[in-house]
C-alpha cells in the first residue's frame, strides 16, 4: 500500500491535492501540495475553517457544509465542483470527491480536489462560442446543414429547419432533398454539389427554395467539401441564409430601374418628336410665311401655296403620332379584367379583314395552354394588331403571309409568340433600334416607325418585355413576357 509521501508525489504531478480527515473527530489534514497552491492556516483555527472562511469561494460555503457533514457523519459519497482561491489570490475550478479507506473500520476519508480549471474554461468557451453563434443565427436567419456523402444523410440544425418552414423533428430525405429547390434552381443546384462533391469546389449561390408548403422564397447558399483523414472528400457543410426580403427588394429596386429606363426612353422619343419633328415642320412653315411677305407678284405667292399645304398636312401628322401615343397612355386609368386570347384576336382580325383577304394571309392560333390572361383589352388588341399588320406588311414577295400565334405558361409566367414568314430583320444591324421611335427596317412607303415603339411602350408598362429573333428571307418571331 502506497504510503503519504508516495501518494502525495503521484497526485502532485497531477495537479491533485487531497485531505485526510478523521471520521470519529472531523479533523483534517491536508497534503504538502494543498499548501502549496493555497497557503497554511494561521496555528490558531482548523485547517477546515481556514478552508470555509479564506480558500472556498462564499458560494459554494452552504453547498460544501451539507455534504462534509453528510461524508462525516453517514459516510455518503460526493462529487462537487468548487473555485478555491489560491495563493496568488486569483480563484481556480477544482473537483471535489471523497476516496473513503474501507480497511481501517472507517475512521479516515480520503477527499481529492482535482484541477479542472483548464476543462471549465474550454467547457464556458464552448458554451459562450456556441451562444454567440446561436443568437447571431437567429438574428440573420442562417442555418447550418451538412449532407454525410458516405452514409447518405442529410442533418439539419433548427434554424435551417424554421427557414423550410418544416417541424423540428423533421427528417429531410437524401434521396429527395432536391425537392427543396425550385425547379428552375434543379441544373444549378446539381451541378454545385457535383462539383463540390466529385472536386472539392466550393459554392456560394442565391437560390430560390420551395418549402414543404410549396412556397418558394430565396437563400444565399454556401457550401464546402469535408475531407477525411485521407483528403477523401466524405461529406459537404454549409449553410443557409434567408435573404427572401432583401432579394424581393432587390428585385423591386431593379424593377423600378427598369420603369425609370424605360420611361426616360419614352421622354427621349417625346422629346425628339418637339425639337426635330415639330420644330422642322414649324421652321418650314415660317420660311414660307417669309417667302409670301417677299413676293412681288401674285404669280409667286400662288407658286408657294402648295408649299403650305404639304408643311401644313406634315405638321398635322406628326401632331396627330404624338396624340396617339399620348391617347395609348391614358389607357392605364383602366384596370385589368380576364380576357380571352381568342376574343381578342377575333376582334382584331374583323377590323383588318379586307387586309389580310387582299394579301391572302393565313393566320394560325393555339391558345389551348393558356387561354385567357388579366390584362387591359385595349393593349392585348394593339399588340396583337401591330404584330399581325406588321407581318403581314412585311410579307416575303415569294409566299403567301403564313402568321402562328401561340401562348403557354413558363415557370408560371405566361407567354405571348407571334411568327411570321416574311422578309425577316437584320438583328446584327439593327436589333439595338428595333423597339425607337420612326425606326423602319425595310423600303416600305406605308411604314412610320411607331408600332414597336408602342407594343414595346404597352408590355413593359403593365411589367412585362418583349423580345425578337429573326433571320432574313425566313421570318420573325415576336416573345412577349407578361
Amino acid at each position: 500500500m502506497l504510503n503519504d509521501i508516495q501518494l502525495n508525489s503521484i497526485l502532485e504531478d497531477f495537479d491533485i491535492a487531497y485531505w485526510k480527515i478523521n471520521l470519529l473527530n472531523k479533523e483534517v489534514s491536508w497534503s504538502e501540495h494543498f499548501n502549496t497552491l493555497v497557503g497554511k492556516p494561521e496555528l490558531s483555527e482548523s485547517n477546515f475553517d481556514y478552508f470555509l472562511k479564506e480558500i472556498l469561494h462564499s458560494d459554494y460555503r452552504y453547498d460544501f457544509r451539507i455534504y462534509f457533514e453528510k461524508l462525516t457523519e453517514e459516510n455518503e459519497a460526493f462529487s462537487i465542483e468548487v473555485k478555491l482561491k489560491l495563493s496568488n489570490g486569483k480563484y481556480r475550478w477544482f473537483e471535489c470527491r471523497n476516496l473513503i479507506n474501507k480497511d481501517n473500520n472507517r475512521k479516515t476519508a480520503v477527499l481529492l480536489f482535482v484541477n479542472i480549471h483548464q476543462s471549465k474554461r474550454d467547457q464556458y468557451t464552448i458554451e459562450e462560442n456556441f451562444f454567440y453563434y446561436h443568437e447571431t443565427a437567429q438574428m440573420t436567419n442562417t442555418g447550418g446543414w451538412y449532407i454525410d456523402i458516405v452514409n447518405r444523410n442529410i442533418y439539419w440544425d433548427n434554424v435551417t429547419k424554421k427557414i423550410i418552414d418544416c417541424p423540428l423533428d423533421y427528417q429531410p430525405p437524401y434521396e429527395e432533398h432536391f425537392k427543396f429547390y425550385a425547379p428552375q434552381e434543379h441544373a444549378t443546384v446539381m451541378s454545385a454539389f457535383e462539383k463540390c462533391e466529385k472536386y472539392g469546389i466550393p459554392f456560394k449561390l442565391e437560390l430560390k427554395m420551395r418549402n414543404l408548403y410549396h412556397k418558394d422564397f430565396w437563400i444565399c447558399a454556401t457550401g464546402k467539401p469535408v475531407y477525411n483523414e485521407e483528403q477523401k472528400i466524405i461529406g459537404i457543410r454549409g449553410v443557409f441564409q434567408d435573404i427572401n426580403k432583401q432579394k424581393i427588394n432587390e428585385l423591386n429596386l431593379q424593377n423600378s430601374l427598369d420603369i425609370i429606363a424605360t420611361q426616360n426612353s419614352r421622354l427621349f422619343n417625346f422629346a425628339h418628336i418637339v425639337s426635330h419633328s415639330l420644330r422642322s415642320h414649324s421652321s418650314n412653315l415660317c420660311l414660307i410665311a417669309e417667302l409670301l411677305k417677299e413676293a412681288k407678284t401674285d404669280t409667286d405667292k400662288v407658286e408657294l401655296i402648295p408649299n403650305v399645304t404639304d408643311i401644313s398636312e406634315n405638321l398635322d401628322s406628326a401632331i396627330n403620332q404624338l396624340n396617339e401615343i399620348v391617347n395609348k397612355q391614358t389607357l392605364l386609368r383602366k384596370e385589368r379584367r380576364i380576357i380571352s386570347f381568342e376574343k381578342a384576336l377575333s376582334g382584331v382580325m374583323a377590323s383588318t379583314s379586307s387586309l389580310i383577304n387582299r394579301e391572302n394571309a393565313k393566320i394560325v392560333a393555339e391558345f389551348h395552354n393558356l387561354k385567357e390572361i388579366s390584362y387591359i383589352p385595349e393593349y392585348l388588341e394593339s399588340i396583337l394588331l401591330n404584330l399581325i399588320t406588321n407581318a403581314i406588311k412585311y410579307k416575303h414577295p415569294g409566299r403567301k403571309p403564313v402568321i402562328f400565334i401561340q401562348t403557354y405558361m413558363k415557370n408560371e409566367t405566361p407567354f405571348l409568340e407571334i411568327s411570321d414568314n416574311g422578309l425577316g430583320i437584320d438583328l446584327d444591324r439593327y436589333g439595338d433600334k428595333m423597339f425607337g421611335m420612326y425606326k423602319t427596317f425595310h423600303e416600305n412607303l406605308d411604314s412610320r416607325g411607331i408600332g414597336l415603339f408602342i407594343t414595346k411602350n404597352q408590355v413593359e408598362t403593365l411589367g412585362g418585355s418583349i423580345s425578337v429573333t429573326s433571320t432574313i428571307d425566313v421570318g420573325t418571331t415576336f416573345k412577349i413576357k407578361f
